[in-house]
C-alpha cells in the first residue's frame, strides 16, 4: 500500500519537470508553412530565372530585355486561356472546349475581315459573339440540362474542331487582315507588348469579380458543395450558366488576341493551349490559395510554365522534353492541389440554438444573400 502511495505522489512530479511547448513556436511554424504553401511556387519561379540567367547555354540569352518582352507577349493569349479554364473549375465543372473556344473566334475574327471584307470593330464584335454562344451552350447543357461537363466540352471541342476544319480546309486566314489590326500585336509601350497591358486589365477585371463581388463568392459556395448551396437558397443552375458564359466571352478575347498577335487564323492554334492552360491553372491552385483554383496562382502558373519551357527551348532540348514537361507538370499539379484541398482545415460551425439545418446554414452566409 505504502509503495502504491508513493508511486501516485512521484506521477506529478515526473509530468511538472517537462517542459511545455511554447505557444508562440507552434504557431511561428504554422505561418511558416502557410507563407510556404501560398508563396513557395513564386520562390520556384524565382529559382528557375536565377538557373536559366546563370547557366552558360542559356544565360546571354534568357536574361535579355529582348527575352523577358518576348515571354511577357508570347504569354498573352495563354493567360486568357487558362483563366478562362478557371472560371468553370471555381464552381466546381471541367470545360475542355476553351482553348478550342478561343481557336474559333480567332477564325471567326479572322474571317471576317479577310472574307467578308468587315470592318475591325466588327470583327471583333463578332469574335465575342461567337465565344459568348459557345459559352452559352455549355452552360445551357451543363447547368439547365444537368448533363456531365467533361461529356459535353469534350463534344463541343469536338464539333468546333471539325467546323474549323471544314470552314478553313487546314489552311492558315492570313490575307486581308488590315495592316492596323496585325501591327497593333507588335505595338510597344515601355517596351512591352501593349496586347499584355489588355490582357493586364482582363485578368484583373476578372480578379475583382471572383475575389470581392457576392457573385465570385457564391460561385465558389457552389464548387465547394453544390447540395448546401443549393439548401441555402442560391439559384445554383444560373450562377453555373453565368460561370461559362463568363469563360466563353474570356476566351472570346484570347481568341481576338491571338488573331492580333499572329495577323491571321491558324486552325490548330486555339486547341494547342489546352494541355498548357491546364497544367497552368492547376499548377495555380497548388498556391495563393492553395487547394482553390485562383486566378492569381493560375497567371502564376502560366508564367512558370512558359519560363521552364522557354529556358529549356534555349538550352537546345529536344522538343519532346518540352511536351513531357508540361504533361508531367500537370499530373503532378494534380495531385499536389488534391492534396492540399483534403488538407485544407475546414471551419467548424458554431453551435447555435434552436435553429434548424437551413437556418444555421443560411446564418454562414454574406448579407446580400439571405433571403
Amino acid at each position: 500500500m505504502t509503495s502504491t502511495t508513493n508511486l501516485e505522489t512521484s506521477t506529478p512530479a515526473e509530468v511538472t519537470d517537462v517542459p511545455p511547448v511554447a505557444p508562440q513556436r507552434r504557431g511561428g511554424r504554422a505561418r511558416v508553412r502557410r507563407l510556404a504553401e501560398r508563396y513557395g511556387l513564386l520562390g520556384v519561379l524565382a529559382l528557375v530565372v536565377v538557373v536559366f540567367s546563370v547557366l552558360p547555354a542559356t544565360g546571354t540569352i534568357f536574361a535579355s530585355s529582348a527575352n523577358i518582352q518576348n515571354l511577357l507577349g508570347g504569354q498573352v493569349v495563354l493567360v486568357l486561356v487558362a483563366t478562362a479554364f478557371t472560371l468553370p473549375l471555381v464552381v466546381g465543372k471541367l470545360d475542355l472546349s476553351t482553348a478550342s473556344i478561343a481557336g474559333i473566334a480567332s477564325v471567326a475574327t479572322a474571317a471576317s475581315m479577310s472574307r467578308a471584307d468587315a470592318p475591325v470593330v466588327l470583327a471583333v464584335a463578332i469574335g465575342l459573339v461567337v465565344g459568348l454562344a459557345l459559352g452559352a451552350v455549355n452552360g445551357y447543357l451543363i447547368a439547365v440540362q444537368k448533363l456531365d461537363s467533361i461529356v459535353v466540352t469534350l463534344a463541343m471541342m469536338t464539333i468546333i474542331a471539325g467546323v474549323v476544319s471544314w470552314y478553313t480546309g487546314g489552311i492558315a486566314i492570313n490575307t486581308g487582315i488590315p495592316e492596323g489590326f496585325s501591327g497593333f500585336g507588335t505595338q510597344r509601350w515601355l517596351g512591352v507588348p501593349v496586347i499584355f497591358y489588355l490582357m493586364t486589365v482582363v485578368v484583373l477585371a476578372v480578379l475583382f469579380v471572383v475575389e470581392k463581388t457576392p457573385w465570385g463568392r457564391f460561385v465558389r459556395m457552389i464548387g465547394s458543395n453544390e447540395s448546401a448551396a443549393r439548401l441555402v437558397g442560391l439559384p445554383t443552375e444560373r450562377l453555373t450558366f453565368s460561370a461559362f458564359l463568363f469563360s466563353g466571352l474570356i476566351a472570346g478575347i484570347a481568341g481576338v488576341l491571338l488573331t492580333v498577335r499572329t495577323g491571321g487564323a491558324n486552325p490548330g492554334d486555339g486547341p494547342g493551349y489546352l494541355l498548357s492552360g491546364l497544367a497552368a491553372v492547376y499548377i495555380g491552385a497548388t498556391t495563393i490559395q492553395p487547394g482553390r483554383f485562383n486566378i492569381l496562382g493560375t497567371v502564376l502558373g502560366v508564367f512558370l510554365v512558359a519560363t521552364t519551357v522557354t529556358g529549356l527551348t534555349l538550352a537546345g532540348v529536344a522538343p519532346f522534353v518540352q511536351q513531357l514537361f508540361n504533361g508531367g507538370a500537370l499530373l503532378v499539379a494534380v495531385i499536389l492541389s488534391q492534396t492540399l484541398a483534403r488538407a485544407r482545415p475546414r471551419p467548424r460551425p458554431r453551435r447555435q440554438r434552436r435553429r434548424g439545418p437551413v437556418r444555421l446554414a443560411r446564418a454562414s452566409l454574406p448579407e446580400g444573400a439571405r433571403r
